[in-house]
């Protein structure tokens, strides 16, 4: 009845291949719209968990938030290091992180801050940054990369691409952890203290000037030249062994882009937000749970919409799918006439439109899955450029209900077609 099954599947290509399209797109789109709607609202929850209060400069409290607890956007700009003694002044028990954006690795932030950043976050290899540019990367970091425990990595200055960037050639970093998956953020950064980042955008900054000055040296007369130079070699020694000398400015001196703080409890947190959220102060505190309602209801919004379309979809590809299926009734009646002649009885005759059925629904579902890894690792990148890390392996039960319910309408037609075949015989 198998081979029987195969050959008749075979001698009706077109509306077989149009039957497993329609089947399999229906249960790809049914499952990615439950999968990525919930992972992406799963994902804004993740990390806030731990932070409560984001200090940082005046402007769009969502880009505050993207940027300094997802790693997404541009930070806003910088305020002094001072601003964390400050918010310690308030409470000394609150856990208060500085952070400082502007450089990248190949496109990944690299995050200057404090080893306490990454407490209750697990190792897969090596530890926490302790010693001069040492670097703690995320796990998709490192895979992305081939990174493992003593590999060098140079950054660029800027948030984005690598290649349009200035080098940190001069500054190298070493790799010292390497992060467990934690399906955040955190899987696509760098992390390093924040000392470092001070010290190698110092030595691009003295770079440019220096380059600024021979550029302006190149148009004096052969004897200014001459004195220059001299004057130039010997400014050479000083500033190598002033580089050699100089670490990391004081924390006094250095400017951070965001203050991550979990207060602890409400009265902490409105205090610091009633604080720093007035006229005459250039800073703003936002409540990171309340900022991320806002966002969510956007998300939300756009949720429903995708829910509505994908489900618009899902009863269209399963209607064309109970059509297709009524319409391949019309070759069963010449196989089963073909069986009858045959000699084959009602159980075989109900097995072979039982596996005809089977091939098709597993060859769609096949289909379907892998679909399903393409969109979603796709989708995984675009989530990414959000600080939003899906799941690749995460599957959840209203996605088995879901396919389920699809597979058992397109099997209705089917047993409907059987009782009839039944009756008429009966009859």
């Amino acid at each position: 009845m198998f081979r029987f099954a195969l050959k008749s599947i075979n001698s009706k290509k077109t509306i077989s291949i149009l039957y497993v399209i329609a089947l399999s797109i229906s249960m790809t789109i049914s499952m990615l719209s439950i999968n990525i709607s919930s992972q992406i609202q799963e994902g804004f929850f993740r990390v806030d968990q731990k932070y409560d209060v984001v200090v940082g400069n005046k402007g769009s409290s969502t880009q505050l938030l993207m940027s300094s607890i997802f790693f997404s956007e541009d930070p806003l700009g910088t305020l002094p290091y001072s601003v964390v003694d400050d918010i310690k002044d308030i409470d000394e028990t609150m856990k208060v992180v500085p952070i400082a954006l502007g450089d990248n690795y190949r496109g990944s932030k690299i995050v200057g801050t404090e080893p306490n950043l990454l407490e209750g976050y697990e190792f897969s290899k090596g530890q926490v940054f302790g010693e001069d540019f040492e670097v703690v990367v995320g796990s998709n970091v490192a895979k992305a990369y081939n990174l493992e425990i003593g590999s060098q990595i140079v950054s660029s200055h800027g948030a984005g691409d690598a290649i349009s960037g200035h080098d940190h050639s001069d500054s190298p970093y070493k790799v010292v952890g390497i992060l467990k998956s934690t399906n955040t953020s955190y899987d696509n950064a760098v992390f390093t203290d924040i000392c470092n980042i001070w010290s190698a955008h110092s030595n691009h900054d003295e770079e440019a000037h220096n380059e600024e000055e021979h550029s302006d040296e190149e148009h004096h007369d052969h004897e200014e030249e001459h004195s220059h130079d001299d004057h130039d070699h010997e400014d050479g020694h000083e500033h190598s062994d002033e580089e050699e000398h100089t670490h990391p400015h004081n924390h006094s001196d250095g400017e951070v882009t965001a203050i991550l703080v979990r207060s602890g409890n409400l009265g902490n947190a409105n205090k610091i937000i009633k604080d720093f959220n007035v006229e005459d102060k250039d800073l703003q505190a936002i409540n990171v749970t309340q900022t991320l309602r806002k966002l969510m209801g956007n998300v939300d919004i756009s949720k429903q919409i995708a829910l509505i379309l994908s489900s618009l979809v899902v009863i269209l590809a399963i209607i064309i799918v109970v059509i297709m299926t009524y319409m391949m009734q019309k070759t069963y009646d010449k196989d089963l006439e073909i069986l009858h002649i045959l000699g084959a009885s009602q159980g075989k005759t109900i097995g072979y439109l039982g596996y005809q059925n089977s091939i098709l629904i597993i060859a769609s579902l096949l289909i379907s899955l892998l679909g399903r890894e393409i969109v979603l690792n796709l989708a995984n990148k675009v989530s990414s450029s959000l600080g939003i890390v899906l799941a690749m392996n995460k599957v959840y039960s209203l996605e088995y209900i879901v396919l389920l319910a699809i597979i058992v309408f397109s099997i209705l037609p089917l047993i409907f077609y059987i009782l009839k075949n039944k009756r008429n015989k009966g009859e």
